[in-house]
């Protein structure tokens, strides 16, 4: 019985492993989803078709990449609005999933998770959910399903059945089909009153606290029966309990079931006589639980019995046919001892296994949180290169031209006009106030800044943008049309988060005219209502189909010396401002940048 024990609570220990493995690679889906622009642009044009489309195709490359079973997007009502299986028979879209405690929970502004029977599919998964904010808002949830089917289907040890429950006592994975949707719920006409006094009332509505009060055995009431059905988390199943005909606890306070299951069951299905163990998982709402069948021991004690009273009929036989031989009783009484000890050696022995058994699981589970901690030490210096590389990049334009007015200072010096290399010292010297400024906006890739209360002249803006960019333009005989009225329009945000944002659009135009003559640089800026949109437009070649979808994305490029960080940042940024940054093709040629920022009146903007 203690081998039976030991086994049990071992293969239930690596089953609840492997069940939350497989709920934690899955766990954070919604919250990497909530971030991602396509789907963010679908909440805020839910009618857009396009937008829709991209949505759709997006979450099906997510689920062929991380293995997911669906996932999907819902608006604020609760209609689902682009899913991953859009293009199947049964797609989600448009469906009302307001009544699914996974949405109420993201709606409140938490992440969800739940187990259900699918509305639309009718496969049992696993929900995780989370709110996907704009502006600190949610406007809507991205919710993964997972399938946990394929865990039942490797489980293959005969004597061995696995049971997950909810937090009603409802079986949603079992082993063994036919007890799926049922309750490990005790009813016998004898025993069944003693056993609820004795586990204790739960005739109560179910509470998150009931997962943790309700013991691995009990009935569920009509009325709960009646909510859950409300609930429509399993479908139409009548949750009826197992056919648990005994129940009783052992001296050493192990629970002992004996199961009879349905008439027409096969016989290799035919329950018998379980040891239980069941263990909590209060933060997944499961509780795991193993039917160690008691058969083998039945067994080994008949095998015993036998050997025993065998052995003892010898022993009588051997008494009473050597009666007057003692020399030959005291050696088979010496015999018997040596039995005796082997038996004890060989117990020993087995036990000291099980101990090291125990001890290389508990390396196991060492070795495995080690390789977790080195994980994401790696991702932390996958984030510090992209920092490094960021850096690089955007610091590029102004040391340039640090070094032109270092190199015209000189020039000045040997002139001997002072008066203008104090002026030059003074512009190199607001150059590296403004690298001191870049450094900062380079932790929008790691968190947000909410950092839009300042107010920002235009004109200034396009004064201290022809400072860093200067030089470029005239080298590579650039012309950029400004628009006029700037000193009148004000925005809310900082000049030197602003001011990167122009050189990273303007140089990104300027390498899309590589070759042609006199590259020529549109600038349009429209104000609509309490917005201003700045508009950026090349006479490049143009943004391919792929580029448009991808052009925010870090390290995407379509140069071949390209890091790929420049625009990425730049949204970064916009979006830290509350504004808004769009990449389009001219109906005229080349790409169209809109910078789209909230205005300021004269009497609202003050300066840092």
């Amino acid at each position: 019985m203690t081998h039976i024990r030991e086994q049990a609570d071992a293969n239930l220990s690596r089953y609840i492993v492997s069940l939350q493995y497989q709920l934690d690679r899955h766990r954070d889906l919604p919250r990497l989803l909530a971030n991602q622009h396509q789907l963010i642009n679908l909440l805020e044009n839910p009618e857009d078709t396009q937008k829709v489309d991209t949505a759709n195709r997006y979450l099906a490359w997510l689920n062929t990449t991380m293995g997911a079973t669906d996932s999907y997007v819902i608006g604020t009502n609760g209609i689902t609005l682009a899913a991953s299986n859009w293009d199947q028979p049964r797609p989600f879209i448009g469906n009302d999933y307001s009544f699914r405690p996974y949405f109420q929970q993201a709606m409140e502004g938490g992440a969800g998770r739940y187990f259900a029977l699918g509305n639309t599919s009718r496969v049992r998964g696993y929900f995780f959910s989370y709110p996907v904010l704009q502006a600190e808002q949610i406007i809507g949830v991205a919710v993964v399903k997972v399938d946990l089917e394929d865990i039942e289907a490797d489980w293959s040890d005969p004597l061995l059945d696995i049971l997950v429950m909810d937090e009603d006592g409802v079986i949603f994975i079992s082993t063994r089909a036919s007890w799926r949707f049922r309750t490990l719920g005790y009813q016998s006409e004898v025993d069944g009153h003693a056993l609820r006094q004795s586990y204790g009332n739960h005739d109560s509505p179910s509470t998150k606290s009931q997962l943790v009060s309700r013991p691995a055995t009990s009935l569920l009431t009509k009325e709960d029966i009646a909510r859950i059905s409300a609930s429509r988390r399993y479908g139409a199943a009548p949750l009826l309990p197992l056919n648990i005909i005994r129940q009783e606890v052992s001296e050493q306070g192990d629970l002992l079931l004996t199961l009879v299951d349905t008439p027409s069951a096969t016989s290799a299905e035919r329950a018998g006589h379980y040891l239980l163990q069941s263990r909590l998982l209060p933060e997944v709402g499961m509780r795991v639980a193993v039917l160690a069948n008691l058969k083998p021991l039945q067994t080994g004690i008949f095998k015993t019995l036998s050997l025993g009273l065998t052995f003892y009929l010898v022993l009588a036989a051997l008494i009473l046919f050597f009666s007057a031989r003692n020399r030959m009783k005291l050696r088979h009484q010496n015999e018997l001892q040596q039995a005796h000890g082997a038996l004890e050696l060989r117990v020993k022995q087995r036990t000291q296994e099980l101990t090291d058994a125990n001890q290389r699981l508990q390396q196991e589970i060492e070795q495995h949180h080690q390789t977790q901690n080195q994980l994401i030490q790696t991702a932390k210096l996958a984030v510090l290169g992209q920092l490094s590389a960021g850096i690089n990049h955007e610091l590029s334009q102004p040391l340039t031209a640090i070094r032109h007015f270092a190199d015209n200072g000189r020039k000045l010096l040997v002139r001997g006009k002072i008066e203008t290399v104090g002026t030059n010292l003074e512009e190199i010297a607001g150059l590296a106030d403004r690298m001191a400024a870049i450094l900062q906006p380079l932790r929008e890739f790691a968190r947000q800044h909410q950092d839009a209360g300042r107010g920002v002249n235009l004109q200034h803006l396009r004064q201290g943008f022809m400072v860093i960019m200067g030089s470029q333009l005239e080298q590579q005989q650039a012309r950029i049309l400004w628009p006029d009225g700037l000193e009148k329009i004000w925005v809310a945000g900082d000049i030197g988060r602003l001011e990167q944002v122009l050189v990273n659009l303007i140089n990104n135009a300027l390498q899309a005219m590589a070759g042609r003559s006199l590259p020529c640089i549109n600038i349009t800026v429209k104000k609509k209502k309490d917005r201003v949109q700045l508009s950026v437009r090349d006479h490049g070649p143009g943004l391919s189909a792929d580029a448009l979808t991808q052009i925010f994305e870090p390290f995407y490029t379509t140069k071949s010396t390209g890091m790929g960080l420049g625009l990425s940042i730049s949204h970064r940024i916009v979006l830290s401002l509350n504004g808004r940054l769009e990449a389009t093709n001219h109906p005229e040629g080349g790409a169209l940048f809109t910078l789209t920022l909230p205005s300021l009146s004269p009497q609202e903007h003050h300066e840092p």
